[in-house]
């Protein structure tokens, strides 16, 4: 099947280097499924009759990575890893062996959209299993049989991310062999999971994603503390808390932070749940979805740089700001969750009230205050102790001052009469304020 795909130089000069070494080699997978899509890749993947021994011959200048012999090369910008055929029987634990033929290779791949081989050099597709007709079609279909996707449980998260990304539908009986054996997946280790799982909230078609988890019953065994949300009322809202909580995925950027934070900003309703006259209220549900998402996020091995930022954010998303605040309420805020976080809460109040079923992301008090924080940026402060015109060691000099509370208390109350009006922020100013409440503070003792 002649077809023209468009594939960077260098990698054609792989398989061409190969071929002249008498080997066979095809770009294989997921780099051939996007070329015929058109999506940029810079990951590829060369499958080969050569030998492990016989790769590192031909390309000394690649090194082993991972298992299955394969090898990684790097050039440019462009990631190609070389992997011999493999002609190892399917199972839940293989033995890999080597010296296959290119078809025992794709017999074993996850999904016919993946088991496509190309020859860049004589522009022929290899495609046994009607991965093309499929990818025309949109479909998601296991390679061979539906068994393939438990020959590894990982493959579930594979299906429903590639259906996330590409937003294809999944093939009825590949889609029945992820319900059938959902509980296969706690077999898996949880750094695996997360990977995958990250990088259905990292795809286009997200919450459709996160949806397919539900139904499919994978996302109780990746976070089950989400469904107990299902069937919870949400304020009177069209939504109960568990499609709140993942409908937040269609509204937010795609950094995973933020995502991470969307999806578990509520998962704490339904444990401090209250029937009122008006329906349910959730009092302090911020802080229990807080606790909650950090272990959660930390069951699933995810960096401590982003449960950090997660859990703030859910914390803090039910920051209080009114239509008539002014300047000062906007510093007072600023200068307690800083900058760095403003704008995030800001972009997770706004999914919230859209996954609430308002029509518009932006209320009166919201409005307020994006305008205020347009004044403040001028100001070109982080309205933090730093900000001082002067320091802790200017009032110990100055005032005669000892380190301890008493000079964290005046710090603090000199922080206090700039985020009032930063034209007092000069050092003569302040050391004036710091001696006027120094002698109040001693009066009081």
């Amino acid at each position: 099947m002649q077809y023209k795909l468009i594939i960077p130089d260098e990698v054609i000069e792989v398989i061409k280097r190969f071929k002249e070494s008498g080997f066979e080699a095809y770009i294989v997978g997921g780099a051939v499924r996007d070329a015929l899509l058109n999506r940029e890749n810079y990951d590829f993947d060369i499958s080969t009759s050569a030998l492990p021994h016989e790769i590192q011959k031909v390309f000394p200048e690649a090194v082993p990575y991972g298992h299955f012999g394969t090898f990684l090369y790097l050039i440019k910008e462009i990631k190609i890893e070389i992997t011999p055929f493999r002609d190892d029987a399917p199972g839940r634990k293989p033995s890999y062996t080597f010296g296959g033929s290119l078809e025992d290779d794709l017999s074993r791949r996850d999904f016919t959209i993946n088991s496509i081989a190309y020859d860049p050099l004589e522009e022929k597709i290899i495609d046994p299993y009607g991965g093309i007709e499929d990818i025309k079609n949109k479909i998601i279909r296991c390679t061979g049989s539906s068994k393939r996707i438990w020959e590894d449980p990982l493959r579930a998260l594979r299906a429903v991310r590639f259906m996330a990304q590409l937003n294809f539908a999944i093939e009825p009986s590949t889609l029945y062999a992820l319900k059938a054996k959902a509980k296969l997946l706690d077999t898996i280790s949880k750094e695996r999971i997360r990977d995958e799982f990250s990088k259905i909230l990292l795809s286009n078609y997200s919450y459709e994603g996160l949806v397919m988890l539900l139904l499919t019953g994978l996302l109780d065994h990746i976070i089950p503390e989400l469904l107990e949300g299902i069937g919870v009322e949400h304020y009177n809202k069209p939504y109960d808390v568990l499609e709140h909580n993942i409908i937040m995925s269609k509204y937010l950027d795609k950094k995973l932070y933020l995502q991470l934070a969307g999806i578990l900003h509520d998962i704490g309703k339904p444990f401090c749940a209250e029937k009122k006259e008006y329906g349910l209220d959730f009092p302090n549900h911020h802080e229990i979805s807080a606790k909650i998402a950090e272990e959660v996020l930390k069951r699933l091995k995810y960096d401590s740089k982003t449960i950090k930022k997660a859990v703030f954010l859910i914390k803090n998303h039910m920051f209080i700001f009114y239509p008539q605040d002014d300047l000062y309420k906007a510093r007072k805020l600023i200068s307690r969750v800083g900058w760095d976080n403003i704008y995030d809460l800001i972009e997770i109040r706004k999914a919230d009230r859209l996954a609430s079923g308002f029509t518009e992301a932006v209320g009166p008090g919201l409005a307020n205050l994006i305008n205020k924080i347009r004044i403040l940026e001028q100001e070109n402060l982080d309205y933090t102790v730093k900000d001082l015109a002067v320091t802790g060691e200017d009032l110990i000099k100055e005032l005669n001052l000892k380190p301890g509370p008493l000079l964290g208390k005046i710090l603090k109350e000199l922080l206090e009469e700039i985020l009032k009006d930063p034209s007092l922020n000069k050092k003569e100013i302040l050391l004036e304020i710091a001696k006027n409440k120094l002698k109040l503070a001693k009066e009081e003792f």
